[in-house]
């Protein structure tokens, strides 16, 4: 099932609902495609929302989406923590949904970017990369060089050339 900004907002409003009931106040980070779609409109739709939780516990928050799910008739991973094995640290940049039970921040564009060119699986990834890459300023080392401290040792090989090639598709090749 394909999420809009607008289906992740009204999950968002359910969690926030049932955090609400339970006196909890959640906090999330939000990473990948989902993200795009929140900040920039980059596309349409994803698949899900990837997110680092960061309270209430992971247990509690993987019952909490599970009920929202069931409410909204969603798939039951429609938010889920999956994606922290991409992660070295967490950063966080804009909040993109907040009310009183619960906040989501996206993270940060050095990090997004970090974490698709970690992944670099499709023309999804690339066409995502590049729209981050368009968002950072400097020259490619100093790009590199606030990216690369993200990306987890076993794939920095695979992200920096696709950070190479990305580099080129986007700036050229001075």
């Amino acid at each position: 099932m394909a999420l809009s900004a607008a289906d992740i907002r009204r999950a968002f409003d359910a969690l926030s609902r049932e955090l609400g009931m339970l006196g909890e106040r959640g906090e999330i980070v939000i990473l990948g495609g989902a993200a795009l779609v929140l900040l920039f409109g980059a596309r349409e739709t994803t698949r899900d929302v990837d997110a680092y939780f960061v309270a209430p516990s992971g247990s509690k928050m993987r019952a909490l989406t599970a009920e929202v799910a069931r409410q909204l008739g969603l798939p039951e991973d429609w938010l889920n923590d999956a994606a922290k094995g991409f992660l070295v640290g967490v950063t966080t940049g804009t909040v993109v949904y907040e009310s009183p039970s619960f906040v989501a921040r996206a993270a940060s564009t050095e990090q997004l970017l970090a974490m698709k060119l970690a992944a670099w699986r499709d023309a999804i990834d690339r066409e995502d990369a590049g729209l981050l890459l368009r968002q950072m300023s400097g020259t490619s080392d100093e790009v590199w060089s606030a990216v690369k401290p993200m990306i987890p040792s076993p794939l920095l090989d695979k992200a920096g050339y696709a950070f190479q090639d990305l580099w080129e598709a986007v700036h050229g090749t001075a």
